[in-house]
């Protein structure tokens, strides 16, 4: 059994390399003889290694370069009659191949320096075998420009047979996955603009536009023939990586928020100076501008980093950490991308790698606006239940109602409600109207003025309706009613508003006369935000944790002094004081932070 084994192994060796003997081999040509001519006479000829990465050997300067590559027929192609075919991964800006004196390809205007013609695709030219000789003499005369990556990579010669799967993995990695990156771009920037239409997102907003530019940075990467003049069109994909970069800190920001502004102020001072670079590049002739700018921009970009690591680590969220992630990823392919763009020659046939790694942001950004999405339907579906509640309580508390009550008891509990609404409007509305009153009187004040206090006036009637149908301890109902009644008016003076309320527990010390207190002691907070603190943004926030219910109103204003004796100031403590809540009113970074803590156990009375 055994030498029936040897003897099977034997034949498979033997196959094998029967095979191997038969099929014509692929030569690989990496030496060349260069000749370069940039304006003066031709320099002298030389035999370089391939491949030429011309920015690298002849950095700032455009002309000619003729590359000849002598090679010999391998012997299995003697007698072939199968077509062969030269396969280049990478070579430009324009071309003329030769096979012997013959002329095989041309792409581009080899007279005309900076042609929008630029080859970005691997190249696959055939030919007849009857070509061939013995010794041959391959010849590509090349116009090269400055700063556009001209050069040649290593060469293939061989059967076409041979060299079309290696075509078809550098097609693969040069222009299938490029197209399918810039569509999933372009399809995250749909998505998100539908959602920023929808929901007037800024985190959609600048998703969408940075996944746009993206989409027309990578699709530049097999465009060979620029829609516009060079190098206009190089100065529009540049602004679009600049953009694009600029767009993804935006996203940051909505998402680490806040930021300082020094972190803004210099990555923007980076992108900012974009087209002064490239004026500056094309003056000086010189692709080393580019790279200095290339390496002040990550330089930024990792400050900006580490800034928004240390945020990560103070408040640990999923959605920062992957985001963080995602950018480290492409910071790292943009630098591997730099070096092989201007400094190592090895690299110059090598596929960019950010454009495959930016995808990573995309999926990020996918994913963060998902879940935000799920947020959103949470919301809604505890709305839901909270008015389910609502209802249900009500309905319980009519049946005992009801049950308990007759006749004379319902008449003094509509008298007594009446006593209220109306000891309200006197409280709020009547006390705004006159306040309006007089300054109509005084005839000094402003027309805005005046209109700021009737709209008090008509939120605090507003609110006092609403306070009729809030249930005793629903804080979260209590909150939806606010926003409902002044988001509009937030809004419209140019601030807006951060909802981040979560699913409160029931406070029971919230009896209707506690959710009146607690209804215009925000009331009033909100209205020193509007008026006196010159904010873009109110965030409104509240949490329950260790017995408390914790609400925050929180502005990035001008501040205000926490020791002012202001009436609005001294209404919201006297209101704190008799809900039996600890009131806070600080400076945050920036603006001022007004925060309320209520106890959920109701205190006994003294």
């Amino acid at each position: 059994m055994r030498a029936w084994c040897g003897l099977l192994l034997a034949a498979l060796a033997f196959a094998q390399a029967s095979a191997a003997a038969a099929t014509p081999a692929v030569l690989t040509l990496d030496q060349a003889e260069l000749v370069a001519e940039t304006g003066g006479p031709p320099r002298p000829r030389g035999t370089i290694g391939l491949p030429l990465h011309w920015d690298v050997a002849h950095g700032g300067e455009t002309g000619h370069a003729t590359l000849r590559m002598a090679f010999d027929a391998a012997p299995a192609w003697q007698g072939s009659a199968e077509p062969f075919a030269i396969f280049i991964t990478r070579l430009g800006s324009a071309y003329e191949i030769r096979l012997n004196g013959a002329l095989l390809a041309q792409a581009g205007q080899m007279d005309r320096r900076n042609d929008a013609w630029s080859s970005k695709q691997p190249v696959t030219v055939g030919f007849p075998a009857s070509l061939l000789q013995t010794r041959n003499v391959l010849e590509l005369r090349l116009r090269v420009d400055a700063g556009r990556r001209s050069g040649l990579s290593v060469v293939s010669v061989g059967p076409a047979r041979q060299i079309s799967p290696l075509a078809a993995r550098a097609d693969l990695a040069r222009v299938v996955l490029p197209q399918a990156a810039a569509v999933f771009s372009l399809l995250v920037a749909v998505f998100c603009a539908l959602l920023w239409w929808q929901q007037r997102d800024p985190l959609y907003a600048w998703a969408g536009l940075g996944e746009a530019l993206w989409a027309v940075a990578v699709a530049d990467t097999v465009i060979e023939s620029a829609p516009m003049p060079w190098p206009w069109w190089g100065l529009c994909v540049l602004m679009s990586r600049a953009l694009w970069s600029w767009s993804i800190y935006s996203v940051a920001r909505q998402l680490f928020a806040p930021r300082p502004r020094g972190e803004a102020w210099l990555l923007g001072t980076v992108i900012a100076s974009t087209p002064l670079v490239v004026v500056v590049a094309l003056a000086l002739r010189s692709s080393l501008v580019l790279g200095f700018y290339q390496a002040v921009h990550m330089l930024a970009w990792l400050v900006t980093l580490i800034s928004l690591g240390a945020s990560l680590w103070r408040q640990p969220k999923a959605d920062r950490a992957l985001f963080l992630v995602a950018i480290l990823s492409c910071l790292v392919a943009g630098l591997r991308d730099a070096v092989a763009a201007r400094w190592d020659a090895s690299l110059y046939d090598e596929s960019a790698w950010i454009k495959y790694v930016a995808a990573l942001v995309g999926a990020t950004v996918m994913w963060i606006v998902s879940m935000r999405f799920r947020q959103a339907r949470r919301e809604v579906q505890q709305l839901n239940a909270s008015l389910t509640m609502r209802v249900r309580h009500k309905e319980a508390e009519l049946r005992d109602s009801f049950a308990r009550l007759a006749e004379a008891e319902r008449s003094r509990a509509v008298l007594a409600e009446r006593e209220r609404i109306l000891r309200d409007m006197h409280d709020g509305v009547g006390a705004s109207l006159a306040t309006a009153v007089r300054q109509l009187e005084s005839g000094q004040a402003q027309a805005g003025e005046v209109a700021q206090t009737l709209r008090e006036s008509m939120d605090h009637l507003k609110l006092s309706i609403d306070a009729m149908s809030l249930p005793a301890g629903d804080v979260n109902a209590l909150l939806a009613s606010l926003r409902y009644r002044l988001q509009p008016r937030i809004e419209s003076a140019g601030l807006s508003l951060d909802w981040q309320v979560e699913a409160l527990p029931h406070w029971q010390g919230g009896d209707d006369e506690a959710m009146r207190h607690l209804q215009f002691l925000l009331l009033e907070a909100i209205s020193n935000s509007l008026q006196h603190a010159s904010a873009r943004r109110l965030t409104l926030s509240a949490r329950s944790d260790e017995g408390h219910i914790t609400l925050a109103l929180c502005d990035d204003g001008r501040g205000m002094a926490t020791d002012a004796a202001g009436r609005g100031l001294r209404s919201m403590r006297e209101r704190a004081t008799a809900i039996g809540g600890r009131l806070r009113v600080g400076p945050a970074s920036p603006g001022t932070c007004v925060e309320l803590s209520l106890g959920l156990v109701a205190k006994s009375a003294a």
